[in-house]
């Protein structure tokens, strides 16, 4: 407190300072006053920010126990030294409902175990309480409604081979006449959307059961002709009296005739090529020459394999829009980034 003093007369009338005596004069200015210190109290700070934006949410304060023990100075004290009972220091914030919101489940897996797929989830509007009920998708008019799929990409896919043994026909005989040997060969090979068949390693077809065929079997074009001597006539007395009679003619024998092979149907792959088989005697059709005989009328021909055209592969593509960096730094070879930006790394030729 602040003291003041001053010269009184008879403690009634005031008069100037000079009529007392001034060792007895008390101190005056401030003085301390009420030193025993103030009982505690309770003190409290702002709330904090609600945990929810809606639906019901929570914000908590500081609240703490303090006494006062000078004009200046105030400590902290136990919660047992305030008598008044604590002020809460939790309370309920944002109670008004939530408007509905989309609600995703989780993805399913890729459609494809490789090459590129898609990929599935349920996408509801539900209300925004803890019983999450279905609503109309109308209801829903905040953020657009996500999407309830997209495409994914687990691995390229390896081309499959549709690879068989391939038993070509046989070859002409090798001999024109008379008993001969034919020949074919089997070979791995798979056919193209063309139809055409293409030659590969054998091995590539190692888990495919290979057929047991004969390559090799005997052939008879034709008969080879014989040549006969005519008999040598001696005169003798019989002769002598009965001259021999002139011979008939020689019967003339039938013989297969064939025109050269037609041009054949393919340039690969195995075609066919045809020639007519006439059965003539002195240049004229004849009945008589024997069926067993008869000459193929037609013909294996361009059996060779045809080159496979290079396709395009349809899974090979760019992942990323930053795929174009990656043949830039070189790293093409790597596992994924080869594999994910497939596009770029083809192009650049790395």
């Amino acid at each position: 407190m602040n003291t003041k003093a001053a010269c009184y007369k008879d403690l009634r009338v005031q008069v100037n300072t000079s009529y007392c005596n001034t060792k007895s004069r008390p101190a005056t200015g401030l003085m301390p006053c009420n030193t025993q210190p103030c009982p505690a109290s309770w003190s409290v700070g702002e709330w904090g920010v609600c945990s929810r934006s809606c639906g019901g949410g929570e914000q908590t304060r500081q609240v703490q126990c303090v006494q006062r023990t000078s004009q200046t100075n105030v400590d902290t004290a136990a919660d047992s030294r305030c008598v008044r009972a604590a002020p809460a220091r939790r309370q309920a914030c944002s109670t008004h409902s939530c408007p509905p919101v989309w609600t995703t489940g989780p993805w399913s897996q890729c459609s494809r175990k490789c090459g590129s797929g898609l990929k599935k989830r349920t996408v509801l509007c539900t209300s925004a309480d803890p019983a999450a009920q279905t609503l109309t998708d109308s209801l829903c008019a905040g953020p657009s409604k996500p999407s309830s799929q997209e495409t994914c990409f687990i691995k390229r896919c390896q081309k499959q081979r549709k690879v068989q043994w391939f038993v070509s026909t046989w070859q002409e005989c090798s001999v024109t006449c008379g008993r001969g040997s034919q020949t074919r060969f089997i070979k791995c090979a798979e056919k193209d959307t063309a139809g055409k068949y293409r030659e590969l390693a054998a091995k590539k077809c190692h888990h495919v059961p290979k057929p047991t065929v004969d390559l090799l079997r005997p052939c008879i074009p034709a008969e080879c002709p014989v040549r006969t001597t005519p008999p040598v006539h001696r005169w003798s007395k019989h002769h002598l009296t009965h001259p021999p009679q002139p011979l008939p003619p020689p019967l003339l024998q039938a013989e297969w005739h064939s025109s050269p092979w037609s041009q054949c149907t393919v340039t690969c792959g195995g075609g066919v090529q045809a020639r007519t088989i006439q059965c003539l005697v002195q240049g004229k059709p004849s009945p008589g020459c024997a069926l067993h005989l008869k000459p193929s009328m037609s013909q294996a021909c361009n059996t060779n394999f045809c080159p496979q055209p290079e396709k395009k592969d349809l899974a090979c593509r760019d992942y990323f829009n930053w795929c174009y960096l990656v043949p830039q730094h070189g790293v093409c070879s790597h596992k994924f980034y080869g594999k994910q930006c497939c596009q770029s790394c083809s192009n650049s030729n790395l």
